[in-house]
């Protein structure tokens, strides 16, 4: 049986306008905004949004396709506002207990990168797509070859996803665009 336990670890933080705002509510949802009110609502570890931290956790929560995908979080406060929307790339991948899943022995450098970001891996790899923060896919190169490089110069400084696929196994990396 198939148990996911899901721990979502957020800053929840309020520009408060006066001593009585408080943070009443909070959901999440995958990708697409639904509406404010309409996303999955989440409860607060201790039942209460009674400090700046808080540790929210659900489980069984039902995650989108493997891929990354973009988690969002909002909160409302006690007059009824809506705060802004917070952002997170996440990438979901299947988990089966076998660690050959992911790509063991690939090799990604240098991190940070200026300019060319190489590869190698024991086996041909067969393509490169780099995301930024935000999920959008912003670079994508096929290839077929075991050594290689992406050229990341045209790219802004920050930090950015790079999923590395070889045959029907995939890795994504966090690397840093100096």
């Amino acid at each position: 049986m198939k148990k996911i336990i899901f721990t979502i670890t957020a800053m929840l933080s309020v520009f408060i306008a006066s001593a009585q705002s408080s943070l009443t509510q909070a959901e999440y949802f995958w990708d697409t905004d639904p509406g404010q009110g309409l996303a999955t609502p989440i409860l607060a570890t201790d039942g209460s949004f009674n400090s700046a931290f808080e540790q929210l956790s659900k489980t069984g929560i039902a995650l989108p396709s493997v891929g990354l995908h973009v988690f969002n979080v909002r909160v409302k406060d006690n007059v009824g506002t809506w705060g802004p929307v917070f952002k997170s790339v996440v990438s979901v991948q299947t988990t089966l207990g076998n660690t050959d899943f992911e790509l063991s022995g690939l090799t990604v450098y240098p991190n940070p990168v200026k300019n060319t970001l190489n590869f190698s891996y024991s086996h041909d790899i067969t393509a490169v797509t780099v995301y930024n923060f935000l999920g959008q896919q912003v670079l994508s190169k096929s290839l077929q070859t075991n050594e290689s490089g992406i050229d990341l110069s045209e790219l802004t400084s920050g930090t950015y996803y790079v999923k590395v696929q070889s045959q029907d196994k995939a890795k994504t990396i966090k690397i840093i665009k100096e």
